[in-house]
């Protein structure tokens, strides 16, 4: 970077470290009769955390360019050219069309979807949620020492139920402190349960009950399987409720937009001019 950059770089830093928080409106740079603020940058910027001298200079130097350039098209005509203007027209158009299916079709409302519907979605379409791969529904607590490890896990044997038995060492300063993770019901496979120790303990298991210390470099874990799904059987539900609701907000936006399209299209005369209405599946070429 030349050193002018450095030095205009450090002059801004100097510049927002002294501004007041109210005198954003304090200039930047300066065309004939234009200026750029520094409100301006930040608007432009994502400013959510903070802007650093260096984006500021940066967006100054571009917009000294761009005014510069821009300005020489206007001397030429150019921003009133045909092409610009038909370029600007579409824009304009594009920008209005997603305006509206923003606010018509893309709405949070079109997104809700209801636990019913979610189940029936399921029980009409479950065999399209077969398991690509081994899936296991498992809880697990990492502690420091195994002696924790150990003692949660009698406290679980001894007939604790699972959660129980978490809120009992959480509510006990001393044994809570031993604890450094933990994850209650979450769906893992191969690539995803880590380390690779958890994964062996987790395939092997046949009934749900709290397996014996796993010891890693973090620590100790105490791992329960409640499901093991093998690869090519139907999904829990749970584990492709996401994928159902996004489906439903697909199907629900398709029809919105159906709906709306043939409800504006009454209220306008709309003539095919050819001899007969387009059908996406034809493949003749019109000339």
């Amino acid at each position: 970077m030349p050193s002018s950059s450095f030095v205009f770089i450090g002059c801004l830093l100097l510049f927002i470290g002294c501004a007041r928080k109210d005198s954003s409106q304090q200039p930047l740079a300066r065309i004939d009769d234009r200026t750029l603020t520094l409100e301006d940058v930040r608007a432009r910027l994502d400013s959510s955390r903070g802007v650093t001298a260096a984006q500021v200079g940066e967006y100054t130097r571009r917009w000294i360019n761009d005014e510069i350039l821009y300005r020489e098209a206007v001397r030429k005509g150019l921003d009133n050219s045909e092409s610009v203007r038909a370029q600007l027209e579409e824009v304009r158009r594009q920008l209005a069309i997603n305006a509206l299916l923003q606010e018509e079709i893309y709405s949070d409302k079109l997104q809700q979807s209801t636990a019913e519907e979610i189940a029936q979605y399921y029980s009409a379409h479950s065999k399209e949620f077969t398991l690509s791969a081994d899936v296991s529904l498992v809880s697990y607590v990492l502690f420091r020492d195994r002696d924790a490890a150990n003692a949660f896990r009698t406290t679980v044997l001894k007939g604790t139920l699972w959660k129980q038995a978490i809120s009992q060492v959480l509510a006990d300063p001393q044994q809570s402190s031993q604890i450094v993770a933990r994850i209650d019901s979450a769906y893992y496979n191969q690539n995803t349960l880590l380390p690779a120790e958890l994964w062996r303990v987790a395939a092997a298991s046949v009934k749900p009950e709290p397996s014996f210390p796993i010891r890693t470099n973090e620590g100790s874990y105490v791992l329960i399987v409640w499901k093991f799904g093998r690869q090519g059987q139907v999904a829990d539900l749970a584990y492709v409720e996401n994928d159902i609701r996004s489906r439903l907000t697909i199907e629900r936006r398709r029809r919105a937009l159906t709906s709306l399209v043939e409800t504006l299209r009454s209220k306008h005369t709309v003539e095919y001019l050819l001899s007969e209405e387009p059908d996406s599946s034809s493949s003749r070429s019109v000339k």
